[in-house]
């Protein structure tokens, strides 16, 4: 028997898939545009009840290198993956997700 696999992030959070997808485009990562729309909602980080830490992957394929969208709101940091095609996770600093849908019962109350 196999494990469901988890929701896409699209799925979850298509606003946010959005966001990041053009910010990818624009800043000409268009392969880790692609990667985006891809990512499964593996859930968010429970170290602590104001972590807004998004993950979008197992914790062990998360590498210590970011991308930062941080310009302006909307503010999100990705993390990426050991292999850097893709993304392990990412930090919500500052970006609207609109109201938690169904598949996601346990997000923060930090985030928005």
């Amino acid at each position: 028997m196999s494990e469901t696999e988890p929701p896409l992030l699209a799925d979850v959070y298509p606003a946010l898939v959005s966001f990041l997808d053009a910010a990818l485009v624009s800043a000409g990562e268009s392969a880790l545009a692609q990667a985006v729309v891809g990512l499964r909602f593996h859930g968010w980080c429970r170290c602590g009840t104001a972590c807004t830490y998004l993950r979008t992957a197992p914790a062990d394929r998360a590498d210590s290198t970011w991308l930062h969208f941080d310009d302006e709101a909307p503010r999100v940091w990705l993390q990426f993956d050991r292999d850097r095609t893709s993304f392990a996770g990412m930090e919500i600093c500052e970006f609207d997700l609109g109201p938690a849908p169904a598949s996601d019962l346990d997000r923060p109350s930090g985030v928005g």
